[in-house]
C-alpha cells in the first residue's frame, strides 16, 4: 500500500522540477543574460543570470574536475540517499519528512537537470531592498543572492525541518 502513497510523493516531485525547469525557460526565452524586470519595486525582481557554483555561488572558480564530482556526480548519489528516506518515511507514514524530502528531490533534480545540460544553473529571482529611513533610524539596504524555484523547494523543506525539530526534537529525523 506504501507503493501507492509513494507515487503522489514522485508525481510531486516531478512537478516541483517541472515547474523549475519551465520557469528558467521562460526566463531564457524572454530575458537576456543579466537583464532585470521589477516585480515589486525596490524588493523584488527577475534577473536573468548564470550560477556555476552552488548556493551564493560557492565554489563557482574551483576546477572543472572538483565541480564536475561536487556539482554532477554527488548530487546524484545524493538524490538516491534521499529517495530512500522519501521511501522510509512513507512506509513509516510520517506524512511531514516524506513532504520534506519531496520538496528537497524536486529542487534538487531541477537543478541538476541544470547542471548536467548546461554547465550552470539559471537563477532570476532577486529579493531585496534599497534602504530607508523612519523616525529618524536609518535601515540599510540589503541584498539576498539570486534564486530560482528549485532552490526555493529546498528552503521551504529546510524551514519545515526547523519545525518538525522544534515541535518533536531529532526523534523523527532519520540522516
Amino acid at each position: 500500500m506504501h507503493i501507492k502513497k509513494l507515487s503522489v510523493y514522485l508525481f510531486f516531485i516531478l512537478l516541483i522540477a517541472a515547474l523549475d525547469q519551465y520557469s528558467k525557460y521562460l526566463v531564457v526565452q524572454n530575458f537576456n543574460l543579466f537583464e532585470r524586470m521589477p516585480i515589486i519595486d525596490g524588493f523584488l525582481s527577475f534577473t536573468h543570470v548564470r550560477n556555476t557554483g552552488a548556493a551564493f555561488s560557492f565554489g563557482a572558480e574551483l576546477g572543472d574536475s572538483f565541480r564536475l564530482f561536487m556539482f554532477k556526480i554527488l548530487p546524484v548519489i545524493v538524490c538516491f540517499f534521499f529517495l530512500k528516506l522519501l521511501y522510509d518515511s512513507v512506509k513509516e507514514n510520517k506524512k511531514l519528512m516524506a513532504s520534506v524530502y519531496t520538496l528537497i528531490l524536486g529542487g534538487a533534480i531541477g537543478n541538476l537537470i541544470d547542471r548536467i545540460r548546461l554547465d550552470y544553473v539559471v537563477d532570476f529571482i532577486s529579493v531585496f531592498h534599497r534602504g530607508f529611513t523612519l523616525f529618524g533610524i536609518n535601515f540599510e539596504s540589503w541584498y539576498f543572492a539570486i534564486f530560482n524555484l528549485a532552490d526555493s523547494a529546498i528552503t521551504l523543506a529546510a524551514i519545515l525541518i526547523i519545525y518538525d525539530f522544534a515541535r518533536n526534537g531529532f526523534k523523527d529525523l532519520k540522516w
